[in-house]
């Protein structure tokens, strides 16, 4: 596990198991990344999310609107996977990243 490595990382690598979505992506990095388990910290992550997709490393899926306020009512809840290109980076710093030490 890349522990202690950038979040978008991370993304990557819990992504690798199949898709997720956006709420389920949250609640888990936010629990592993200090402070940022609340909106603010899942802003965030939704942010990097939606970067590696626009970068060709995720591919987005189905979107719902989140009616319910599982993660913020109104907005979107996007399904995300690996692409080939993601899976092929994800290789690749599997091997040359080294955790950061805490």
């Amino acid at each position: 596990m890349m522990e202690n490595t950038p979040m978008k990382f991370r993304i990557l690598e819990i992504l690798e198991d199949g898709p997720m979505r956006t709420d389920e992506i949250c609640f888990k990095i936010g629990k592993e990344y200090a402070g940022e388990d609340n909106p603010y910290g899942w802003g965030k992550i939704k942010f990097d999310c939606i970067e590696l997709a626009s970068a060709g490393i995720l591919n987005e899926g189905e979107a719902i609107v989140d009616e319910e306020g599982i993660l913020d009512k109104g907005k979107l809840l996007v399904m995300y996977s690996l692409s080939g290109l993601g899976k092929d980076y994800l290789q690749y710093l599997k091997q040359t990243v080294k955790p950061r030490k805490v």
